[in-house]
């Protein structure tokens, strides 16, 4: 296997799994299968199949292409190992990755916090100010939250995020 495979297989099966992984190999390998003839080669039920190359094809390591079968009526895809940079791939991803840790950070340093002791849920002021900082689930008084070991961890990994480049 060159390189370029070696690291998409592994790619896939770090972020989807290890049959995720056994299914780049056998793609690398094949060239081109159905979800029929994938799953039956590597021992995996048709629907766990569709739903993990439909994982595969989001994070943009497989594409497939769609034939109609003229005796059945349905169409069949078939699925192969995208050509795009691993890069690139791993570039979009931690792009995407910073936006919405970004998103979250603005979520925690512009609200405050409370949760119920007796069932662990956590609220926002705004859900729960109507409520008299009484838990709506259990009625067990709320408390406060520091998040601020959250907020740190969060700005510690947009940090990270930021400097680490792929292209």
């Amino acid at each position: 296997m060159s390189e370029r495979s070696q690291v998409l297989a592994a790619l896939a099966s770090k972020i989807h799994g290890e049959v995720a992984g056994r299914v780049m190999e056998r793609l690398l390998r094949v060239g081109e299968a159905t979800d029929e003839q994938l799953s039956q080669a590597l021992g995996v039920d048709v629907n766990s199949m569709r739903r993990l190359l439909n994982e595969l094809y989001e994070s943009r390591l497989v594409r497939y292409r769609r034939v109609r079968d003229v005796e059945q009526g349905w169409y069949l895809y078939y699925w192969r190992v995208t050509d795009e940079d691993p890069a690139r791939i791993l570039e979009e991803r931690r792009r995407r990755t910073v936006e919405v840790l970004k998103r979250r950070l603005e979520y925690e340093e512009n609200n405050t916090f409370f949760r119920c002791p007796e069932c662990g849920r956590k609220y926002t002021f705004d859900e729960i100010a109507d409520y008299m900082f009484r838990c709506p689930e259990c009625g067990a008084i709320l408390d406060a939250v520091d998040n601020s070991t959250a907020v740190e961890k969060l700005r510690e990994a947009i940090r990270k995020l930021e400097e680490l480049k792929f292209e």
